[in-house]
């Protein structure tokens, strides 16, 4: 039979085992725990690098687009949308096809017109289109 001695210490021991898993599995949920913060760092900053802020709480939204990147150039988006339409486009087509607000394709617009290189014809703007010039001086015929 063990003597009261014998069952301490086994007990000691068995509760320094205890706490040394104890310590170890905690040591690796934190290297684990550092991991996935790492890579969610790692993500965050690639969604920032394509616009978008994503917030914990925002999970179950759409992402929001930062303005962050570089600003486009929307006079230059709206002509080069009316040369490669060939066609006449109202203010609304022009900003859904370059995914604008129709207020600020308006302004655009204007502008464009006022600059003589968009014209609007009952509400539907084109491209002027300028004719070449010959050599000699002459316009084609």
């Amino acid at each position: 039979m063990s003597t009261a001695t014998e069952k301490a210490t086994a007990y000691l021991l068995k509760l320094e085992a205890d706490r040394v898993g104890a310590l170890v599995a905690s040591e690796e949920k934190l290297r684990e725990a550092s991991l996935i913060k790492a890579r969610e760092d790692g993500f965050r900053e690639a969604m920032e690098i394509f616009g978008l802020t994503i917030t914990p709480n925002d999970a179950e939204e759409e992402p929001v687009k930062t303005h962050q990147g570089r600003r486009r150039d929307i006079r230059q988006l709206i002509i080069k949308e009316l040369s490669y339409s060939g066609i006449s486009m109202t203010k609304h087509q022009i900003a859904k096809a370059i995914n604008y607000i129709p207020e600020g394709t308006e302004s655009a617009l204007k502008r464009l017109e006022t600059a003589g290189k968009v014209q609007n014809r009952d509400g539907y703007w084109e491209v002027v289109i300028i004719p070449a010039v010959q050599s000699n001086g002459q316009a084609p015929h």
